[in-house]
């Protein structure tokens, strides 16, 4: 007899978590590959982006280059273009959700909404998921949950007095005439920038020295648009760098931010907390072998760990190489729907076609040597 528990469950041969770009992309390639899926999303595509602040914009540039084989920057599959579909180059988080939105559209993905994972379980036959809705079972699993639900909010001392960067609604609405920045990469700079744009005045504390870091890989220094926005804002910003917050403290209606060098900075409004987001993976952290804070993962984006689940995202690491920008990780996608697709010997005609379009595209990278080189100039 069978349980109602058993007879709610929602079987497919393959599950991804999360329909951000990293969901919405690898659900775009295993349509095409034929392979039985499901996309569950606990809120809206794209959610994460909707949530920026109003003024952050996607750092990498969009252009419509489609037409001679190089695909945009921020494209998620080989055939589209947010440059095309949203007409701007550096679209904004809302602007960037619509994009997904209309992928999803077209390529009629399978996509559950208000889907909320709670758990996840491993046996012999697979992944067994507890939702708000049910209990959702799956042969393979492919995680593809964003960052930015996730934001590093204890850093430091006396975090709980700050307003994360992942809070900020608009920039331009916060009250006051200055703001502390604690943070110095993208999100430190950009929320400065953006501060001095609306008129106020912004003090940056980077634990490092972003301004003057250089490297040939984009993962590890500021984007030239960031760069090129500095430039504009730089004599209104005051900058401490290789300074570390160890502490901020609240006295009645005065905020204290102190530092590594000793230095106490004031300030009457809360303090804007840039240091970063924690993983994403937080669900699933025990079925992955770890390296420091990364996942570790096989040639084909697989846990090292447990057999059948896979990583796709800003998360994706090789060696010296961080697959964090949508132009980088996206070259994964066709890698895992392809290794899914050729263990369930589903057509190998079809298998070959859609890797030839995303090779021919340069949306799939295999030949991890890459991630050994540094650019030379």
């Amino acid at each position: 007899m069978q349980t109602s528990t058993e007879s709610s469950t929602k079987k497919f041969n393959t599950i991804v978590v999360g329909a951000g770009s990293a969901g919405v992309g690898v659900g775009v390639v295993l349509k095409k590959m034929g392979v039985d899926y499901v996309i569950l999303e606990k809120d809206e595509v794209g959610s994460s982006f909707r949530k920026w602040p109003k003024e952050s914009r996607l750092i990498s540039p969009s252009f419509t280059g489609n037409f001679f084989n190089m695909p945009d920057l921020n494209a998620i599959s080989p055939e589209t273009s947010p440059a095309f579909n949203l007409r701007t180059e550096h679209p904004t988080g809302i602007e960037y959700a619509h994009y997904l939105d209309v992928v999803s559209y077209h390529y009629k993905l399978k996509i559950h909404h208000d889907v909320d994972v709670w758990t996840v379980s491993k046996n012999e036959s697979g992944f067994t998921l507890f939702t708000n809705e049910g209990n959702y079972e799956a042969k393979y699993l492919i995680w593809a949950a964003g960052e930015y639900q996730y934001p590093k909010r204890k850093s430091f001392e006396g975090s709980e007095f700050c307003t994360h960067f992942s809070d900020v609604a608009s920039f331009s609405n916060l009250e006051g005439e200055e703001r502390v920045v604690i943070g110095g990469y993208e999100s430190g700079f950009d929320t400065a920038i953006n501060l001095i744009k609306a008129g106020k005045k912004a003090t940056i504390i980077d634990s490092s020295n972003y301004l003057e870091m250089v490297s040939s890989d984009s993962s590890y220094a500021l984007s030239p648009f960031t760069r090129d926005r500095i430039d504009g804002i730089f004599d209104h910003l005051k900058y401490y760098d290789n300074t570390r917050v160890v502490s901020v403290e609240l006295d009645k209606d005065k905020y204290s931010v102190i530092t590594s060098d000793g230095e106490v900075l004031e300030s009457k409004h809360k303090p804007i907390n840039c240091t970063g987001f924690d993983t994403s993976i937080s669900l699933v952290k025990d079925l992955f072998n770890h390296n420091e804070k990364y996942p570790l993962v096989n040639e084909v984006d697989e846990s090292t760990k447990t057999e059948n689940l896979f990583l796709v995202g800003p998360q994706v690491k090789h060696r010296n190489a961080l697959f964090c920008f949508i132009y980088k990780y996206r070259q994964r996608f066709a890698i895992v729907a392809r290794e899914i697709a050729k263990r369930e010997n589903l057509s190998s005609e079809v298998l070959s076609e859609v890797v030839e379009e995303y090779k021919s595209k340069n949306f799939f990278l295999d030949d991890l040597s890459c991630c050994d080189d540094e650019c030379l100039c």
